[in-house]
């Protein structure tokens, strides 16, 4: 199954705004499943000492929180590039194709500007994090609390390429869904149930 979105258009402009997204879906996607992994395991290991060999270990559930944190803010990133975030589709699919075009095009500006907000004070957040020293790790909570601003800009980056490529979309379907479920969207369409 393929997760990469795919523009046909026929300029090189396009084409590397898709190359770049792709790129830094896979680069993002690294760190999400490492984080994972890494979150599931503290989690089977602090439910093992705990109720198992009875001896708790403290920084499991603090650590554990920490990887949900930065992965679940990355992979929002992530659903930005691949059209997979909930949205109200009723009226954008009524309107004319140039319409729905303003109206998705204004609802990205405004994402965009609250991940610039969320980027500008989540970075002077983080920095006044270096003061504060987190309870079971003891380390500077600068490096926890980054995961607000560093998602912020990934999701920005993945929002520009896809505003961009909005603008070479031929359809409000291409605009509103993934290349994935357009797809099998038009294979049940072609059966003959």
């Amino acid at each position: 199954m393929n997760t990469k979105t795919d523009i046909k258009s026929s300029g090189t402009f396009f084409d590397t705004i898709t190359k770049v997204g792709n790129a830094l879906e896979s680069v993002v996607s690294i760190p999400v499943f490492i984080l994972s992994i890494a979150m599931t395991i503290t989690v089977l290991l602090g439910v093992f000492c705990r109720y198992i060999i009875r001896f708790p270990l403290g920084w499991t559930e603090e650590l554990s929180r920490y990887l949900m944190i930065w992965m679940a803010l990355l992979s929002v990133a992530l659903c930005i590039w691949r059209h997979e975030h909930i949205g109200v589709t009723l009226i954008i699919k009524k309107v004319p194709l140039n319409i729905a075009k303003l109206i998705i095009l204004f609802s990205n500006v405004l994402i965009f500007y609250f991940l610039y907000i969320l980027a500008k004070y989540g970075f002077i957040m983080a920095n006044k994090g270096k003061y504060q020293i987190s309870s079971s790790l003891s380390t500077t909570m600068k490096w926890w609390l980054m995961a607000v601003p560093v998602s912020a800009v990934v999701c920005m980056i993945f929002l520009a390429c896809k505003i961009l490529l909005d603008i070479k979309r031929k359809n409000v379907e291409e605009l509103l869904m993934s290349e994935e479920v357009i797809d099998a969207v038009k294979r049940e369409e072609n059966l003959d149930i």
